[in-house]
């Protein structure tokens, strides 16, 4: 009769080794599921609203820079562009600027120009938000005595909030922000 020998039992790696690679393929699958799930949009709403951040940033810091600028030699033009950013009451109060007050505007020769040097979103829900920035503006004397003069440059800070008004950001309020010494 022929011996047959009995296999050897398993030894421990080999043990180890059935339950370790069923474990890693786990794993690894788990890790590719988790991250297509992120892929695939579960950050959606972050991507959205920092979306909305940025359209307002980018909407602030212009209507910022309309609102301080002006040219003497198109004071409608520039008071229209101004009515054209705000609502509420700023917007009344821009829009009500009497003939008498475009004439000495006219008349005091000035050409001011904003640029936002800086600016952020410190509060933003579905409808409002605030904004800081950081403003230069140059003011140049139009008149022809003062076309070698130097500008004169004035920096300031200031708080705007907006408002969303259709699918459009106005300014409601735009107000100059102390600058503390201390």
């Amino acid at each position: 009769m022929v011996e047959v020998e009995a296999p050897d039992p398993p030894s421990r790696r080999d043990r180890v080794l059935t339950w370790a690679l069923p474990l890693v393929a786990l794993c690894v699958l788990v890790a590719g599921a988790l991250t297509w799930w992120r892929a695939s949009g579960h950050d959606q709403e972050m991507v959205d609203e920092a979306a909305v951040r940025d359209r307002v940033l980018i909407v602030a810091t212009s209507h910022i820079e309309t609102l301080n600028s002006l040219d003497y030699r198109k004071v409608d033009e520039g008071l229209k562009g101004w009515a054209a950013v705000t609502t509420g009451t700023l917007h009344d109060q821009l829009t009500s600027v009497s003939e008498e007050d475009r004439k000495v505007l006219a008349e005091q020769k000035k050409i001011s120009t904003g640029s936002v040097m800086d600016a952020a979103v410190t509060e933003l829900d579905d409808d409002s938000a605030t904004v800081i920035a950081a403003v230069e503006i140059t003011v140049r004397d139009g008149s022809t005595s003062g076309e070698d003069a130097e500008p004169t440059v004035k920096r300031n800070r200031f708080a705007a909030d907006l408002v969303k008004v259709g699918d459009d950001w106005l300014l409601e309020s735009l107000e100059q922000v102390a600058v503390n010494m201390s």
